[in-house]
């Protein structure tokens, strides 16, 4: 991406939705920080209880439903803080925006980010907003790719500098989706792939009593079943 990390070591997007940690966390010498995911209004994410530990298994299920203030709390946010490392800024849709005018929700996202970021990420895989991961689809993913790298074109010349574009994409994908999408990412040249977000499935955590629970699943059990 043409940036140089300190370190392989960073903060994953989830946990610093707002950005009130970045100074903070900062300290702690990590070798990025990615805050969000943030979108274009604040919304208050889904109903309450809605993350869930596991600690027999070292897991956790969540379906917190992108909870955030909002892309101009926090760019007020970044304004005061004294953090300079490497910042990137996840970006998705509101939940109450439809499928088919999500990318108008990234396009004004990356718009307000793209001054403050070192880099971007799209985030089309949480599985926790309605529909998102409809956007990893062959045509849906094309159209939402082509329109950003257009505006991160225009961008680029009217800030004078050029700040990556990662997508973020889901564990549970076939080899059919997975390979359409190395297409596009080729094709409308993405600077990076985040993989992956969370899972729907529950490999691992099957004895669980919270097992049923909806959201996405995250910790030790999706690593020991990563594929060689």
């Amino acid at each position: 991406m043409g940036l140089k990390f300190p370190n392989r070591v960073g903060l994953a997007a989830g946990l610093d939705k707002n950005g009130t940690a970045i100074d903070g966390l900062g300290s702690l010498g990590l070798g990025f920080l990615e805050v969000g995911t943030v979108t274009p209004r604040p919304q208050p994410g889904n109903p309450k209880p809605r993350m869930f530990r596991l600690p027999e298994h070292q897991a956790i299920i969540n379906r917190m439903g992108f909870n955030n203030a909002g892309i101009d709390a926090l760019r007020e946010r970044l304004r005061q803080v004294r953090y300079r490392g490497i910042l990137g800024i996840n970006i998705g849709k509101n939940f109450g925006t439809p499928i088919e005018r999500a990318v108008d929700d990234y396009l004004h996202c990356l718009d307000k980010a793209y001054a403050v970021a070192s880099y971007v990420t799209v985030n089309v895989s949480s599985p926790n907003t309605r529909n998102l991961r409809q956007l990893q689809g062959a045509s849906e993913l094309d159209a939402l790719l082509g329109a950003l790298k257009s505006r991160q074109a225009r961008l680029a010349d009217q800030h004078g500098k050029y700040v990556p574009l990662a997508l973020k994409i889901a564990p549970d994908l076939d080899q059919h989706q997975i390979i359409n999408i190395a297409d596009a990412l080729r094709r409308h040249r993405l600077d990076a792939v985040i993989a992956t977000n969370t899972t729907m499935g529950r490999e691992g955590v099957e004895t669980s009593p919270l097992a049923a629970e909806a959201g996405g699943l995250s910790g030790a059990p999706c690593s020991r079943n990563r594929p060689p």
